[in-house]
Parts: structure tokens; sequence; C-alpha cells
């Protein structure tokens, strides 16, 4: 359909419409130099529009070389697009920007469309957590040796000591031993607990929880599992330290002689205690770091839990065990069978 405009108003029209996308914009033809740009693209290094026209795109882009435009120009298909996260530069600024470029012909030319955003605020965020990430790792690696080394040498003088003198005073020092150690293994568990998930797999619901029950279990408490074995795509790792907090807390709270169970929903599982329960107006705070309603509890444990959960991108809440007891619900699980 022609346009109603008068021919030379349509230049000016289709500018105003750029500038109206709020992003860059930057056209460039088969020599590689802009034929047009807009103000936002000119305004992220502090200069007209007129000073980046003519510009040749490996001037600005640091990733394209002079050599190779013509390889790179090559590459596109006509109405082919493509995006990618580079930076531009000019004018003595380096701008980080996410791209989409299309190719395009107007009446037998080709030419490159591209919007440029600029992501500046996204990979200075980016970069911060990397930073927290490696901070949290010479942590993990602190608490794993340099406090955990002299801890086991001090807890084995202990027993040697306990071997020929019968003092209450050594068994509240041994005491104290095995409460840093509980605290050591809980604060390295959540300086790692903010790693990325790996890898989901099928795994087996009753076979993960087994395993995290050797690991915790005392020899009152008992455990019953699904006699069917359905599988869930998880990461089988921080699955089976999902269970091992769980228990542990109901451990913690319920009793040594807890009875827990495990068992899947339509979407999901959940892991259920016949102790005392949790009230309503507490649930909410249970998985804050550091909250505990018990006197040697770190607070660690269900904050871990809710990361893990947070992670593989499910859900938990926390509900009545029939009446009796506290039943942590995961949902949103992705099943195998």
């Amino acid at each position: 359909m022609p346009s109603d405009a008068p021919d030379d108003l349509e230049p000016e029209f289709f500018a105003k419409m750029v500038e109206s996308v709020g992003v860059g914009v930057g056209i460039y033809g088969e020599d590689g130099r802009y034929t047009y740009v807009n103000q936002s693209y000119a305004d992220l290094f502090d200069v007209t529009p007129q000073a980046l026209i003519g510009q040749p795109l490996w001037e600005i882009v640091p990733a394209i070389e002079a050599s190779a435009f013509e390889q790179y120009w090559d590459s596109f298909a006509d109405g082919g697009t493509r995006e990618a996260e580079t930076t531009h530069t000019y004018n003595g600024r380096t701008v980080p920007v996410a791209t989409v470029t299309t190719q395009r012909s107007i009446n037998g030319t080709s030419y490159h469309f591209g919007t440029i955003k600029d992501i500046s605020v996204r990979k200075a965020r980016e970069e911060e957590i990397e930073r927290q990430n490696e901070r949290l790792e010479n942590f993990a690696s602190i608490v794993s040796h340099d406090l955990r080394n002299p801890l086991n040498v001090a807890q084995g003088y202990i027993e040697m000591l306990q071997e020929d003198i019968s003092r209450d005073e050594l068994r509240l020092v041994d005491n104290a031993l095995e409460r840093m150690g509980v605290l050591i293994s809980e604060l390295l568990e959540l300086a790692r607990s903010d790693r990325e998930i790996g890898d989901v797999t099928p795994v087996s619901v009753t076979t993960v929880a087994e395993e995290a029950w050797r690991t915790v279990s005392t020899p009152n408490a008992t455990l019953d599992t699904p006699d069917a074995t359905h599988r869930i795509l998880a990461d089988e790792s921080r699955l089976q330290q999902l269970f091992e907090n769980l228990f542990r807390n109901a451990i913690e709270h319920a009793g040594s002689d807890v009875h827990l169970t495990v068992d899947t929903t339509t979407d999901g599982f959940y892991v259920a205690d016949n102790g005392p329960g949790i009230p309503q107006e507490k649930r909410d705070r249970v998985f804050e770091a550091g909250y505990t309603t018990e006197g040697d509890g770190t607070g660690f444990g269900l904050n871990i839990v809710q990361q893990i959960v947070a992670g593989h991108d499910w859900e938990i809440q926390i509900t009545d065990n029939s009446g009796n007891g506290a039943r942590f619900e995961i949902t949103g699980v992705e099943f195998d069978d």
C-alpha cells in the first residue's frame, strides 16, 4: 500500500520512529561504514550521530577485524539475523552491549540493521556475583582446611586423654569440639550452597533419600521411603544434601527416635516427621539463615534446603503431617517416569 505521507517527509518520519525504539540503532553497508546511527547509540559515547556516520565498524567493534569484515559480511544471508554480546569502543569509552543484526536489501542494495543495547549494569552485576563466588570459594577453602585440620588434631588428643583420664571436663571439651565440627560443616555447606545447580539427570527419590539417611541416622530413628522407584530430574549431589538437612532438622527438633517418611506426590515429593510440628507463625522464618528455635542449632540447614530448591526452580512449603508433625513439601518437580 502506498504511503499517504509526502516523499520528502518520509525520512524524517522514519528517523523519529527509530528514535522511539529506545535503544541504539546503527546501519552500515557493504563497505562496513555507518550510514545511519540514532541519538541513543551516539549517547553511549557522548557524541553526536554525525560523528559516527562514515566510521568503519571495525574501528568501533574490536571483535571484528578490518581484514575479516568481508568474510563477516558474506556470512549473512539476506534476511538473516544474528545476536551477540560484545563491546563497542569510541571516543575513549568502552561499552558492553547486546546486539541484534539483520541483513536487508533495499532496492537491490544490502544493509545491516543493528540494534545496540547497553548492558553495562547487567555485566557489572555479573562481575560482582563472580567476585562474591570467588570470595565464598576462598572462605570455603579456609573452613575446609585451615580450620578443620587443627580441630581434628584437638579431637585426637582428647580421645587419647580420655583413655587414661575420666573427667567431666574432658567430656565437655569433646562436646564443644564436636559442636565446632558441626558448625564448620554447615558453614561450608552454606558457603557453597549458592553455586549453580549442576547437570540434572534422572535420579531415584528412594535411592538418594536412603543414601542421605546413612549419613545422618541415629539408632532409634526410622525412615520410610517409597516402594516404587520414582525418578525425578535433579542434581543428585544437591538432592542428597537437601534430604540430609531435612533429616537432621527433624532429628534435632523431634528427637533421636523420630519417625520420618519420604514419598512422592503428583508434582514433587515430601519429607514428613511425627514430631511436634512447626507453628504456623514460625513457618515463614525457619528458612532464614541463622534462625533456630534450638539452643544448639545453627540455623543454616533449612536455609540451605531453600537454596537447593530454588536452584532447581522448585518450590517448598511447610504443612502439618496429618495433624502430627511437620511436612516439607517440594513441588514443581519434573518426573522421568
